[in-house]
């Protein structure tokens, strides 16, 4: 598993240059910054016949040392027009480097989630790794941008300043460099206790994401067992902990809000009293030009140390999201075994002394079984509800795994073979495997590309032509969330050419002809037949089929599987 570090030079190698731009734009940025102050001293110079010996450093910059008024208002504004292009460059590709970052973070967190063990979300539940796409990909983004990025800017102006300060006057230098580290000291204390709050505000607030996508994906039981209040009631006390929270949060957040400008104007106060004592004590000699851009220094260098100091916060809250990013990518996945393309089309399905207990309630569900399923025979397998038809797909999908025993392919163990390669050769057909998209179309195909789209149409067309007028699909009518638009006969149609577009060599059913209309009963029970020695068919359901033609028949009992 990669650390946080890997994660970002991993990006940075890929992205060298825009990395590169945004340095080097922000060094002239900088530069350019620094060098407004120092010309405006040049202007007070111009109106007020002052000389100082002490800017020499002026002297290396051409223009700037110009006694003509018009060529330095020329250069003047060159300069702050080249230092917008410079800012302008380096927010930019700063803000494109963050949101690149996100999108590859985002994208390497869906392809993992899409690959975590089904038991972790039996466990734990969907709704808890939302927040991750929102909250903590927001502060992580900050985290490399205002963190990183802009904070090494921030930094190596400040450098900068602090060397000019120091240059112009040493003991001026020296305060403003022991008044940052003072800061810098204190911040970090506060900053501890912020982490702490914010830990567990990150987990209150990813709670009640939860709470939420489980009350509103289960509305209609809400609603119809009236449980308005009690589900109120106790999104209201999960409220009041996320409030309770939530102000400790504000409490520390406003402190340390409060307490960055309180340092800079102790220090520019500090600075005052310096510069009063120079005045009163040197025999009033005081160079009124140095002092002119010593103000104008410290008035740039004061919004730069406050968002300087503000980083920590940035750095705390990004730490807190990629510890919770890290923590999904070390969740044990599927596909850890590489995919190979094998057919196991030929390949005799036996499951050998097969127990299986369910892994969040330890409930046994299958004990000893044994049996063996023939490749391209129609295989019948009878259970009441409860009794694990879902369960015993969801082991042949490689879903679950068993607790005990093995369960081969031909030669090929379980164990050694991808999840992937196994779900490549079974298609499956039942009402746990739910239909996702927006439309028709994108329910039931694979590749949404539109050259297939009449190839489809005409599947579609063939298995809804018995039926009633008003319950005819077209390939882009809307489905709702998870096909809560359609009747149970429309979503069993198109989880039937869902599967058969798949083309693969076995096709599990459960329930074949559930919430069917007879005519289409009929026709669906001939297209299986018709495949019947051409594809391997593992069909579950309550009682026998009649019509059917099965080759062997199957009955859970007690946990077990037995020949009929």
């Amino acid at each position: 598993m990669k650390t946080k570090w890997q994660l970002i030079f991993s990006f940075v190698k890929s992205n060298k240059l825009l990395v590169t731009i945004a340095f080097i734009s922000g060094f002239f940025y900088n530069i350019l910054t620094l060098l407004i102050p120092v010309s405006l001293g040049r202007f007070y110079e111009f109106n007020f016949d002052f000389s100082s010996r002490r800017l020499q450093l002026l002297e290396a910059i051409p223009f700037v040392r110009t006694e003509n008024f018009i060529n330095f208002l020329i250069f003047f504004l060159i300069l702050i027009s080249i230092r917008f292009v410079f800012e302008y460059i380096n927010k930019y590709v700063i803000a494109v480097i963050g949101e690149g970052f996100a999108k590859d973070l985002r994208e390497a967190l869906f392809k993992h989630q899409l690959q975590i063990n089904t038991a972790i979300y039996d466990e734990k539940g969907i709704g808890k790794y939302l927040l991750r796409y929102s909250g903590d990909l927001k502060s992580i983004q900050n985290y490399v941008t205002k963190g990183l990025l802009r904070f090494s800017q921030d930094f190596f102006l400040i450098t900068i300043l602090l060397i000019t300060i120091a240059y112009i006057d040493s003991v001026l230098g020296f305060i403003v460099t022991i008044s940052i580290g003072v800061s810098i000291f204190l911040l970090f204390f506060i900053n501890n206790l912020l982490y702490t709050i914010s830990v567990d505000r990150r987990n209150q607030r990813s709670a009640m994401l939860t709470f939420v996508n489980t009350r509103l994906r289960s509305i209609l039981s809400i609603k119809v067992f009236n449980k308005y209040t009690p589900e109120e009631k106790r999104y209201i006390k999960r409220s009041d902990k996320l409030f309770a929270v939530g102000k400790k949060y504000q409490r520390v957040i406003s402190l340390i809000q409060s307490f960055i400008p309180m340092i800079t104007y102790l220090m520019l106060a500090l600075l005052m009293w310096y510069v009063y004592y120079l005045k009163t004590s040197r025999d009033n000699i005081f160079d009124g030009t140095v002092l002119l851009i010593l103000i104008l220094l410290i008035i740039s260098f004061l919004p730069i140390l406050r968002r300087t100091l503000r980083v920590s916060i940035i750095w705390k809250l990004g730490n807190i999201s990629f510890e919770k990013l890290l923590n999904i990518f070390s969740l044990e996945a599927e596909n850890d075994i590489p995919f190979e393309n094998i057919d196991l089309a030929d390949r005799e399905l036996e499951l050998k002394n097969i127990s299986f207990y369910y892994p969040i309630s330890n409930n046994l569900i299958f004990d000893n079984v044994n049996m063996t399923i023939h490749p391209k025979k129609t295989t019948l397998i009878l259970g009441e509800s409860g009794t694990g038809k879902n369960t015993f797909i969801n082991l042949l999908l490689k879903i679950y795994n068993p607790t005990n025993g093995d369960i081969y392919f031909g030669d090929y163990n379980y164990d050694d073979i991808a999840e992937k390669t196994i779900r490549k050769n079974i298609a499956v057909i039942s009402n746990a495997y739910p239909l996702y998209g927006r439309t028709v179309y994108e329910a039931i195909v694979y590749n949404r590309k539109k050259e297939k789209e009449t190839k489809v149409t005409k599947l579609l067309k063939d298995l809804q032509q018995f039926e009633d007028d008003n319950n005819v699909l077209s390939l882009h009518d809307p489905i709702g969330d998870l096909g809560s638009l359609l009747t149970n006969g429309q979503k069993k149609i198109l989880m039937y050419c869902r599967a058969l577009l798949t083309n693969k060599p076995c096709l599990v059913i459960n329930q074949p002809f559930r919430g069917l209309n007879h005519k289409t009963i009929d026709h669906l029970r001939g297209i299986l037949n018709s495949m019947k020695g051409s594809k391997t068919m593992i069909v579950l359901d309550v009682e026998v089929i009649d019509g059917l033609k099965t080759d062997e028949v199957y009955v859970i009992e007690n946990k077990s599987l037995k020949n009929a």
